[in-house]
């Protein structure tokens, strides 16, 4: 595998402008980002980010048949890790080769400005989000 850097926490919330008042108030996050609709996850994200840099991505199930909709229903909360790394292909085929499960096909993202993303099911870590690193 080759080296990854945490890029991001990824936190499903019923309504996106309460979850961000909670981190805000609770936890003093701050608005790292535009409210995005991603129409290949049927979701709407926003990123927050905390006083030493570290970012959560809260994510807003845009319609019913959101892929996120079933963990919303059971309360929300810890959705998945995301890792920037750079060869997303030569990573993703390697976590598949090593039993993960690609759960979404890479894709264009419209929240890092069409860099690439992957969702893989990884029976020891749950869901995890690869994302192509910036050039």
């Amino acid at each position: 595998m080759p080296p990854v850097k945490l890029d991001h926490v990824g936190i499903v919330v019923k309504d996106l402008a309460a979850g961000g008042a909670a981190y805000a108030t609770h936890l003093g996050l701050t608005v790292d980002s535009p409210v995005f609709y991603d129409p290949i996850q049927k979701v709407r994200i926003q990123f927050w980010r905390d006083g030493h840099g570290s970012r959560l991505e809260l994510i807003e199930a845009a319609c019913e048949d959101s892929p996120i909709a079933g963990a919303l229903r059971k309360g929300g909360g810890l959705n998945h890790l995301c890792y920037q790394l750079d060869d997303i292909d030569a990573a993703v085929q390697d976590a598949v080769n090593h039993g993960a499960i690609l759960t979404a096909p890479v894709a264009p993202a419209v929240a890092f400005e069409g860099r690439r993303v992957a969702f893989l099911y990884f029976r020891e870590l749950g869901l995890v989000e690869f994302v192509e690193a910036s050039t």
